[in-house]
């Protein structure tokens, strides 16, 4: 028998572990309507730890899937999150995973 490639770099776990942690889903689906500010982030997800809400948008960033920019307001420095070109084209990926996952859950 031989071995198949994918079996060892499954290109399915590549993309789940991207994607994986309590939090990324749901910043990356709040990142759909738009950029958001960290604090914006931090009020539409209660129960996320600061602390917990930048190790995971950092290691959005560092996959590529979401960029950030800092901007200036009032003295104050604010960082803007975004989805990426590269990031945007797992959203049809994430409609389709929400798609199962509902009707997994209903089952």
């Amino acid at each position: 028998m031989t071995a198949d490639p994918k079996m060892h770099d499954c290109p399915a776990l590549i993309a789940i572990k991207a994607i994986s942690g309590k939090w990324k889903t749901r910043v990356l689906w709040l990142l759909r309507d738009g950029p958001h500010h960290f604090g914006e982030l931090r009020t539409a997800l209660p129960g996320v730890s600061a602390k917990v809400l930048s190790e995971q948008l950092g290691q959005l960033k560092d996959d590529a899937i979401i960029s950030s920019r800092e901007e200036m307001r009032d003295g104050v420095l604010y960082v803007l999150y975004a989805y990426s070109d590269y990031g945007r084209s797992l959203i049809p990926v994430l409609d389709q995973l929400g798609t199962w996952g509902h009707a997994h859950q209903n089952r």
